[in-house]
């Protein structure tokens, strides 16, 4: 398992060497071993569970957390709604939160909740009256957070979950074509994207500049030509050396980049960009593989892991979750790879023992 999912520990490897030019070298490791930590339990979870209890249990996690979100707005409303006393004012004021810090958390993994149950319900939960609960709950949330990102999950994450299992269901000298249908229509709208998220943050009433992200983006671009190469280091930089100047620039201080991307340039500078943007295709490479051609014994549970990428690589344009440590997002990474892994294994394991049983009845 380990040698085959060998790229995900590269970003992290990249993170503790950081060290030999982060301005804390203390604090670098520090968080460098709480990184390798999310990204080995992600990894982990794969190496003992099959991709059918991953998802049972990731579910399972998912609508437990949905669920005392909601127990929370009326339990402790202070903590589970966004009011004048945090950090971002007025800004967030009545959002919902749930039992998680921030409204944005609470609209992802409300979403998140919402694709797995419609898509894989009967085999997270038994009860198709609790299953309904939940999705309703989610629902909730999603609305109640206000979040753009939770919006967008709770969209994509089930049409994709759909989109893969027909795919799988087609015959297999389709499926390449599909595919590359599905890849022109996502260059297509990376090209429309400017007019696209105009028109998307007109119909969701959301501020033009993405609630600060852009000047905030415009100044971290500038900084990043500063030390273009490798970066400023891993979480130290950004909190010591480019976060004053953020603050000088736009007069708010952010807690990171509000992209995974530039959080990745801003850290390990364009070497680690080329180094991450190679791990992102081998991701999409192996966990693709799974539809282009599904192993028999997975069916329509192929489609999980390609899912889950593209989920964390579209949020990380306006969050900072590829390379945050303790982070949901990383584990998803993680365990997305090591499942994709896993089932190669698996279905070589079983091609081995059907060719073994043939060759044993013809001798017999």
């Amino acid at each position: 398992m380990a040698l085959g999912t060998w790229p995900i520990f590269v970003m992290p490897a990249l993170a503790f060497a950081s060290m030999l030019w982060s301005p804390d070298a203390e604090v670098t490791v520090r968080k460098s071993v709480a990184f390798f930590g999310t990204v080995l339990f992600g990894f982990s979870v794969a190496t003992v569970l099959s991709t059918k209890d991953a998802i049972r249990l990731l579910g399972r996690v998912l609508s437990l957390a949905t669920l005392f979100s909601v127990a929370w707005l009326y339990l402790f409303p202070y903590y589970a709604i966004h009011n004048s006393s945090d950090y971002a004012g007025n800004l967030l004021e009545g959002d919902w939160r749930g039992i998680f810090a921030h409204r944005t958390v609470l609209g992802h993994v409300a979403g998140l909740t919402m694709g797995l149950l419609i898509c894989y319900g009967r085999l997270i939960w038994s009860s198709r009256l609790f299953r309904y609960g939940i999705v309703a709950l989610s629902v909730a949330c999603v609305i109640g957070a206000d979040s753009g990102g939770g919006i967008l999950t709770a969209a994509f994450v089930p049409l994709a979950l759909v989109v893969t299992q027909a795919v799988i269901r087609l015959k297999p000298a389709h499926r390449g074509a599909v595919l590359v249908l599905m890849l022109v229509t996502i260059l297509l709208l990376m090209v429309l994207a400017p007019k696209l998220l105009s028109t998307g943050l007109f119909l969701l009433n959301k501020q033009p500049d993405l609630t600060g992200r852009v000047p905030l983006w415009d100044t971290i671009l500038v900084m990043a030509q500063e030390q273009p190469l490798l970066g400023y280091g891993y979480f130290a930089g950004f909190v010591q050396l480019v976060q004053p100047q953020v603050l000088a620039a736009t007069g708010n201080i952010y807690a990171h980049c509000h992209n995974g991307y530039l959080e990745v340039l801003i850290a390990f500078g364009y070497f680690g960009l080329g180094i991450c943007l190679a791990v992102i295709i081998w991701l999409l490479r192996a966990t693709g593989r799974l539809v282009a051609a599904p192993p028999a014994h997975l069916g329509h549970l192929s489609g999980f892991p390609l899912t889950i990428v593209i989920y964390v690589l579209g949020a990380n344009c306006i969050e900072s979750m590829l390379i945050t440590e303790s982070n949901y997002a990383v584990v998803l990474l993680a365990l997305a790879a090591g499942l994709a892994t896993r089932a190669r294994l698996e279905a070589r394991e079983l091609s081995a023992r059907t060719a073994a049983f043939r060759r044993g009845v013809d001798h017999a």
